[in-house]
């Protein structure tokens, strides 16, 4: 399983796109601290094509880096009617 550390720069939404679109049925793990916590939550929000397994928050071993977040999402499957 893949995982995509998240920075300010947002070079982490194409590296899941690309990651999705090749492998749709892998889960892909997304690590975000500090602000970028909520850019990657908004981002995911805004996707419909895309999944949320596990959402997890606890704080650093160091703690005035704050809160962590982990996100395991995976692409929603198509179904044909």
């Amino acid at each position: 399983m893949p995982t995509i550390l998240c920075r300010k720069d947002g070079s982490w939404k194409r590296k899941l796109e690309e990651y999705i679109e090749k492998n749709p049925k892998e889960h892909v793990t997304l690590l975000a601290i500090g602000d970028v916590k909520t850019d990657v939550l908004q981002y995911l929000n805004r996707q419909s094509d895309l999944h949320i397994i596990r959402l997890e928050t606890r704080y650093m071993k160091q703690r005035r880096k704050g809160l962590g977040l982990k996100v395991q999402v995976i692409k929603k499957q198509q179904t044909s009617s």
